[in-house]
């Protein structure tokens, strides 16, 4: 029997429910008023270089279609999601818009998820990481985020969303955020944030809180953009 903390978990319905998500995640993007507003510095566009993308969890439903469609991302992203049933799901999704996926979390495969995260910028990848997820609590930055981008030098993109009219999940932890089909959407590409190399305890913590506090933008819980 496989050990329950390094197992990868799928159902016989796993691709079926990923692929009925992404029709219904591309039918209601499609709807959606876009907008970008670029923050870094850097001169490239976003998506044509190898980043670290961090969004909270429970903004995960509009960002493969803003880079697959709209930022027109020409670097792969990869993209971390759990070893749970849930996460299959989401591998599934993610796949359909072309792009690749690593499975693992704090609670199951960790390291095994964290060198495959590895790989996968080795390969010339980018990853997107949710830092509060799979479990929460809700904004609050895990380490691992910290830990792989002091490991590879790779810059810390803090991805944020204005989505003002949207349904919520309240039963999920971190109450999911649906927009609503024709409203807004804003995405800011945020400022980088360059994390050294070799970090203490203590420099970790603070590397981290720095992230919590880049994510702190965009409604239905933060204060709107201003641009």
């Amino acid at each position: 029997m496989a050990d329950r903390a390094t197992e990868l978990r799928s159902k016989w319905w796993t691709r079926p429910v990923g692929h009925l998500a992404w029709l219904l995640i591309t039918l209601v993007c499609l709807t959606l008023r876009k907008k970008i507003i670029l923050q870094s510095p850097d001169k490239r566009p976003p998506g044509s270089y190898p980043v670290i993308v961090a969004l909270w969890h429970n903004n995960t439903f509009t960002p493969c279609y803003f880079y697959r469609y709209i930022l027109r991302g020409s670097v792969t992203m990869s993209m971390l999601t759990s070893a749970s049933k849930d996460g299959a799901a989401l591998s599934v999704v993610a796949e359909d818009y072309g792009m690749r996926t690593v499975r693992g979390s704090s609670h199951r495969r960790g390291i095994a998820g964290f060198m495959d995260m590895k790989r996968e910028i080795d390969k010339g990848c980018s990853m997107c990481i949710t830092p509060d997820g799979p479990r929460g609590p809700i904004y609050r930055c895990h380490n691992g985020v910290i830990k792989i981008a002091s490991l590879s030098g790779l810059p810390i993109i803090p991805l944020c969303f204005d989505i003002p009219h949207c349904w919520r999940i309240r039963k999920a932890w971190d109450g999911y955020i649906i927009p609503k089909p024709f409203s807004r959407v804003c995405l800011r590409w945020g400022e980088p944030i360059h994390v050294p190399p070799n970090l203490s305890d203590e420099q970790l913590r603070a590397y981290a809180q720095q992230l919590e506090a880049a994510l702190a933008h965009g409604r239905p819980d933060f204060e709107p953009f201003s641009s």
